[in-house]
C-alpha cells in the first residue's frame, strides 16, 4: 500500500536518518499495551535487518500477555544496561503522547541522543520531536509503522515484523471492535496475514492466557462496581492489594473495562487501577460517538484517543472517585 500523502515526507525524512545512522535508541510509554509493544519490537526488527545497532527500552514491567513477540526478550527496562557510553542513539519514541509517558530524563540523556523522533496517532499528542510523524486518523502507531515499511523497505517485511504490526493493530481496535476499524485497516490487516499469522494462535496469547487468579480479580472488580444511572457511567476498581492477595501480575487487569463497558445503559465505562498509595490511573471508554473522552482526560493532563482515554488522578480513592462522577456529570 502506498504512503499517504500527508505521511510521505515525514517517511522519507525517518528513512534518510535510518539510512546514514546506526546506532537507535527505541523507547515506547511505562504499563506497555499491545500497539506499544508491537510497535517496538516491529521497528526493532527492521532496524537490525539492515545492520544498525538497536535497543529497545520501556521503564516499566512488561505484560505476559505478550511475551511470544519476536524480541520480546531483548527489551531492557532500565536505561543504564544500553551500554550508551559517549555514543549518540537516534532516540525513536513509539506510541508516546508526551515525553512524560516514556519516564525517561531527557535532559539527563541529551548527550547521548542526537536526535528525537516521535511517531504516534494518539491527537493529544505534544509535538516534543525534532521530527513529529503524528497522524490521529491512524488505528495504531503500528498502522503508521506499517506504512513506512512498506513505503521504505517492503523487500523487509517479513513474518516476524508483520505478527508485531498486526498484535499492534488488533489490540487497539479492541479486536477490531472499535470506531477507529477502518476499511485502511482490514487492507492492511489482509496484506499481513499472507505472512503466515496465525489469528487464533495470537488471540490465544493475548487473551487466553490468564492465570486462575485474574477470574478471582474480576469477581473482586465486579463486587465494588457504581451505576450511575442519571450519568449513564458504570465504573469499579482496582487495588495494588488485590494482585498482592491474588499473587497475580497487574496486567491481569486488562480487558476487565471491556467486561464493564458491555454493560446495557452504560454510555461511559471506567476502571480506577492504583498506582500509589494515592495515585490513581482512570481509564475511559465510550461507544457514543457524541462523547469525545479525550476532552475529558485533558482536563486531568491526561489524553488519548475519542472512544479511549485515561487521566492520572491523585488523593485517596472516595476523592478520585468522586472527582470521576463530577467530572462525567459536567461533560456529558
Amino acid at each position: 500500500m502506498k504512503a499517504d500523502s500527508s505521511l510521505e515526507t515525514s517517511y522519507e525524512k525517518l528513512s534518510e536518518i535510518i539510512n546514514s545512522s546506526n546506532d537507535f535508541l527505541i523507547v515506547t510509554h511505562v504499563f506497555p499495551d499491545g500497539d506499544a509493544l508491537g510497535s517496538l519490537t516491529a521497528l526493532h526488527d527492521l532496524l537490525i535487518k539492515l545492520g544498525k545497532n538497536s535497543n529497545m527500552l520501556c521503564k516499566s514491567t512488561l505484560p505476559y500477555q505478550y511475551k511470544f513477540l519476536p524480541g520480546f526478550s531483548d527489551i531492557k527496562e532500565d536505561v543504564s544496561k544500553i551500554g550508551s557510553g559517549n555514543k549518540k542513539f537516534v532516540c525513536i519514541c513509539l506510541d508516546c503522547a508526551d515525553k512524560n509517558r516514556a519516564d525517561l530524563d531527557f535532559d539527563q540523556l541529551s548527550g547521548n541522543i542526537s536526535c528525537i523522533i516521535n511517531i504516534d496517532h494518539h491527537r493529544s499528542n505534544t509535538y516534543f520531536g525534532d521530527i513529529d510523524i503524528i497522524d490521529s486518523g491512524k488505528s495504531a502507531t503500528a498502522e503508521i509503522l506499517y506504512g513506512f515499511i512498506s513505503d521504505k523497505y517492503r523487500s523487509l517485511l517479513d513474518y516476524n515484523i508483520a505478527l508485531s504490526i498486526y498484535v499492534g493493530i488488533l489490540t487497539d481496535t479492541g479486536r477490531f471492535q472499535y470506531s477507529n476499524t477502518t476499511a485502511s485497516v482490514h487492507k492492511i490487516t489482509s496484506e499481513l496475514l499472507k505472512y503466515g499469522i496465525r489469528p487464533p494462535e495470537v488471540y490465544g496469547h493475548i487473551y487466553e492466557s490468564d492465570p486462575v487468579g485474574r477470574f478471582k480479580l474480576i469477581q473482586m472488580v465486579f463486587s465494588r462496581i457504581r451505576y450511575i444511572k442519571n450519568l449513564s457511567l458504570i465504573y469499579s476498581y482496582v487495588l495494588n492489594s488485590d494482585f498482592k492477595k491474588l499473587k497475580i501480575s497487574f496486567y491481569t487487569q486488562e480487558g476487565i473495562i471491556e467486561l464493564l463497558r458491555s454493560a446495557e445503559g452504560a454510555k461511559v465505562t471506567a476502571l480506577i487501577k492504583q498506582i500509589d498509595n494515592n495515585s490513581y490511573k482512570v481509564s475511559l471508554r465510550t461507544s457514543e460517538g457524541k462523547i469525545d473522552l479525550s476532552d475529558i482526560a485533558s482536563k486531568f493532563g491526561g489524553g488519548g484517543h475519542k472512544s479511549a482515554s485515561a487521566y492520572r488522578d491523585e488523593g485517596n480513592l472516595k476523592t478520585v472517585m468522586a472527582r470521576l462522577e463530577k467530572t462525567i456529570g459536567d461533560n456529558i
